[in-house]
């Protein structure tokens, strides 16, 4: 405590945050017992200092051109969706009016909206770009601490993995030969080739260029990624395709669009293909009261999805799995150490080579001895 002019004052750090008053023209012993009511309110959590009255859609606004400056390119765009699903619910508010519980219910809404309703992984990417957001306001001084670090995520158990048999994989070249993904680009059979060889993502195979591709060395160098650049390598099969395709395509994209760029959307060709090699099943789901039939149908990204399991049913260890395929972490690479049901089968069927009978020379010595005893 000190005096400054005719008024006492405090000034003090506590758990790595600075507090300051005025008491004003005071005697010393009672702006003591001020100093020491404010000091015990600060300790046990009960004072909160005053925050800059910011407003959500002004902190929006800075947290994308931090993003579109510190972030990759797709994760800065991810960023944008997010901010303008989230601006509607939280538009016109002050940063310190904003609680776990309006976010508990931007949950709910985003779920209940129907056939609309959003994915938990949609949501969960919501969730942890305004986490994100009010944790940059904590750090540039507009509050004092984060309120919504304690928002757990949803439980991601809406996704449905299909991985493709042998027989699958074959009626769907089959299709995919037939169709063209672009006018004059008959090129959807390499397409899903290179995705069921390298488990790259669908927008990384898009973003494909002539110069990512190390033939000599055997490996794809896979930049501007959802997680980090990786080197994937490329095996006998992919290497044949993309031999081919660097030779014969008239542009800097392996697989381009019609004026040569770069491809942005997956055309119905594929779709089309899908349905023809009879790629879709009917599930029976739990919902309420009354089970539902729920139809899925085959993705590209469950291309993917086959790449990794058959590289966990062929024993590959699951940190290979990971820096192959970019899993940040190992949660997500696990889902690829669950083996198909014939594969389990097969599994099971090695116990039938084992002897089922111990030798009787084994056991006769030990009975011999129960009964003399």
């Amino acid at each position: 405590m000190y005096k400054r002019g005719d008024s006492w004052a405090t000034d003090f750090w506590c758990d790595g945050e600075r507090y300051q008053k005025s008491w004003g023209p005071i005697s010393k012993t009672v702006a003591k017992e001020k100093e020491e009511k404010f000091k015990t309110e600060v300790r046990e959590g009960k004072h909160q200092q005053k925050t800059k009255r910011l407003k959500f859609e002004t902190l929006a606004e800075k947290y994308l051109v931090y993003a579109r400056t510190n972030k990759k390119p797709s994760s800065a765009r991810r960023n944008e969706v997010s901010v303008n699903m989230l601006m509607p619910y939280f538009k016109s508010k002050l940063l310190s009016s904003i609680n776990s519980f309006m976010l508990e219910q931007y949950k709910k809404a985003r779920r209940d909206q129907g056939e609309k309703g959003r994915a938990p992984a949609t949501i969960n990417g919501d969730i942890d770009c305004i986490k994100n957001m009010m944790k940059k306001a904590v750090e540039c001084g507009y509050l004092n601490r984060n309120p919504l670090e304690g928002v757990k995520h949803l439980k991601e158990d809406n996704e449905k993995m299909w991985v493709l048999t042998p027989e699958e994989e074959d009626r769907l070249l089959d299709e995919c030969q037939k169709r063209a993904q672009r006018k004059n680009k008959k090129y959807l059979k390499d397409l899903v080739k290179v995705a069921l060889n390298t488990g790259m993502r669908q927008d990384e195979i898009f973003k494909l260029t002539k110069s990512d591709v190390k033939l000599k060395l055997r490996y794809i160098e896979v930049t501007d990624t959802k997680t980090e650049d990786r080197k994937v390598p490329i095996n006998d099969t992919a290497y044949g395709i993309l031999k081919n395709r660097l030779n014969k395509v008239d542009s800097d994209y392996l697989f381009p669009n019609t004026k040569g760029g770069k491809l942005t959307v997956l055309t119905n060709a594929f779709w089309t293909a899908v349905k023809e090699a009879g790629l879709i099943r009917f599930e029976i789901k739990k919902s309420g009261k009354k089970p539902v039939e729920e139809k899925i149908r085959f993705r590209f990204h469950d291309l993917r999805h086959t790449f990794g399991s058959r590289l966990g049913m062929a024993g590959t260890d699951l940190k290979t799995i990971m820096e192959i395929m970019g899993h940040k972490t190992t949660k997500v690479a696990m889902r690829y150490q669950h083996p198909a049901p014939e594969h389990k089968l097969n599994a099971v069927k090695t116990l039938d080579q084992i002897p089922s009978k111990v030798p009787t020379g084994e056991i006769i010595p030990l009975i011999s001895k129960v009964k003399s005893a």
